[in-house]
Formats: C-alpha cells, structure tokens, sequence
C-alpha cells in the first residue's frame, strides 16, 4: 500500500504549490519524470491512454503529452523548457493545448533527496487567478494525485 504523501497548497491569488516525497532516489525520480518511456506509464488518470509524449529535454526544447479519454476524445499538454539542472531543478511552461495561447502556468520542479527519499516541489505559477482558479477546479488535484500514485508504484519497479 502507497501512503500518500502529496501536499497541495495556494500561495497567492496565482501560484500553488505541489509536494510530493517519493521512497526513491532523486536520480530515479528525473528519469521517471523526464523519459518518454516511463511517462507514458504513469501519467494522467488510469482510464486515460497517452497517445503521444514527446520530450526534448534542452533548454529551449519542447514537450506534448496528448491523453485519451474511453469516449475517444483527447486532451492535449504542451510547453517549453526554460532551464534543466539535472537532477535538480525543471523549469518550463505548460498548457491546456483546448484553451489555446495565453495561459501558459511557468512551472519550477525541484527535487531534493534526503535518506533515499526524494522531496518532488512544484511550484506553479499562473498568468492570472482566473487561470489558477479554472485550474483547480478541472479536477486536476485528482489527476495528480492518481499520476503521482502511478509514478510512485513504476519508481518500485525501477528502483
């Protein structure tokens, strides 16, 4: 059984914060979290299929994970990568590819390991409190929540 360790917090009127201590080395969480292969086994909700995940992990370079819901339609995520430090410190954009342009969230990972455990921060960063609000309210606490438990059951695998 997984304990969930996933914090959740609102710092401001546009940025929240998102924990996560993982029982594997940080090393381990980077390639997990930045390898196409091991993506496509844990991200977004179990009913969802990841169709596409594409990496280009540099600096400048970009990423798109297309999802696929039983119904058939999709849910696109795209961004750029502003700055890599590996294992450290992930910095890029992200966005819902269905609201279009304009509301890109500036997302800085960072990963900490004490003891063999591995301290995930997310800190996002939204253009504005309506971005953030609509945010929380799609039900992405769930997703993350669930792609978390994922990551965490494929790091066992890994490790």
């Amino acid at each position: 059984m997984i304990m969930d360790t996933t914090g959740l917090e609102l710092k401001s009127p546009t940025e929240l914060v998102i924990t996560r201590t993982f029982a594997a080395p940080r090393r381990l969480v980077w390639d997990a979290m930045t390898t196409p292969e091991y993506v496509r086994r844990w991200y977004g909700l179990r009913i969802l299929t990841v169709t596409i995940c594409e990496i280009d992990l540099r600096v400048g370079g970009t990423w798109r994970f297309v999802l696929r819901a039983p119904n058939g339609s999709e849910h696109g995520f795209t961004g750029v990568y502003r700055e890599i430090a590996a294992p450290d410190r992930l910095v890029y954009t992200e966005n819902y590819e269905a609201i279009g342009p304009g509301h890109e969230v500036l997302v800085t990972t960072t990963f900490e390991e004490h003891d063999g455990k591995t301290m995930l921060k997310s800190r996002l960063v939204y253009r504005s409190e309506a971005d953030r609000d609509a945010h929380l309210h799609s039900g992405m606490e769930t997703g993350m929540r669930e792609s978390f438990e994922r990551l965490e059951q494929l790091l066992t695998t890994l490790a």
